[in-house]
């Protein structure tokens, strides 16, 4: 690639681009606090000084996107951790490969109400910030706030069993001979097998973040799988669930390593959540290789 390549044909969802030198400083600035997943500039029209500037603050340039571009990866945690995308996924999400499903307003965004229950907020919101979440959500509705985000006065968080979340680096999965990919066609078999297991929310239109599979014994669906968030190079694995009557069959074992498998051959890398108290279902997914994120326990938070 030469250096005729302009950033917007080289970034990926998530990816914020810099125009002008004198964006620098705000545009960095607001592309961390969304959970970008890179500040991306072209610098071949810029002077020496703005691009030595800018590989002062950690920007990198001159590899296989063209010397003029110049790129500051804003995904690693400063725990050590993979990509602090992870820290806010549903904003990374929304804000990336599902901005199709997302409802805003200013900085907030959440899915359509018929797709999914998460909500993408700033890591430090602002008083606008908070204004907008009570329009969007509205008085009683709960969300998840980072440890960064300082509350308004009359905001209290909820208790909460809490969570985990884990990331599956070296989990490559295997493709499943008796997995059937579902379709919206299976959504009200699903509900009813979801609301039978209670594996978390899925809502009518859910399936179309990403694909589902499932495994039927004599026609009638008993386990299933898919994906839901989609940070940028991440895929969530949800809906993890067995009818009771086919539980120690390893039938959620196999999807989630059939799904994972879908995933790694996209070149993206397969996430989850847990409940914190479901130990089972944690247990379960370290034996496949998945590890337990450290990031602090979430809060949650009731708009009053």
């Amino acid at each position: 690639m030469t250096t005729s390549a302009r950033p917007t044909d080289l970034t990926r969802p998530g990816d914020v681009v810099i125009t002008t030198v004198a964006d620098v400083d705000g545009v960095v600035e607001g592309a961390r606090n969304r959970y970008a997943a890179a500040v991306v500039a072209d610098t071949s029209d810029w002077a020496d000084g703005d691009r030595r500037r800018l590989e002062d603050l950690g920007f990198r340039g001159g590899d296989d996107r063209g010397a003029g571009v110049r790129t500051l990866d804003l995904t690693t945690a400063d725990d050590g951790t993979p990509t602090r995308l992870l820290d806010n996924p549903a904003l990374a999400s929304l804000n990336g490969h599902h901005a199709g499903f997302a409802e805003r307003r200013g900085e907030i965004a959440r899915y359509l109400p018929d797709v999914s229950v998460w909500t993408g907020i700033p890591a430090r919101p602002t008083p606008q910030d908070w204004a907008d979440v009570r329009a969007l959500l509205g008085p009683g509705a709960v969300l998840s706030v980072g440890a960064e985000a300082v509350l308004p006065d009359g905001w209290h968080a909820v208790e909460s069993a809490g969570g985990v979340q884990l990331t599956g680096e070296t989990v490559d999965g295997v493709r499943d001979p008796e997995a059937v990919e579902l379709t919206p066609d299976d959504v009200p078999e699903i509900l009813e097998l979801i609301a039978r297991t209670k594996p978390g929310p899925f809502l009518p239109r859910t399936i179309e973040l990403g694909r589902y599979v499932g495994i039927r014994r004599e026609g009638r669906l008993v386990a299933m799988a898919g994906e839901r968030l989609h940070p940028p190079a991440w895929t969530e694995i949800s809906a993890v669930c067995t009818d009771a009557g086919f539980r120690g069959q390893g039938l959620g074992r196999r999807l989630v390593l059939d799904v994972a498998y879908g995933i790694r051959e996209r070149g993206e890398t397969p996430l989850m959540h847990a409940a914190a108290g479901n130990t089972g279902a944690i247990g379960l997914y370290q034996h496949l290789g998945f590890r337990l994120r450290d990031r602090g326990a979430p809060r949650f938070v009731q708009v009053p």
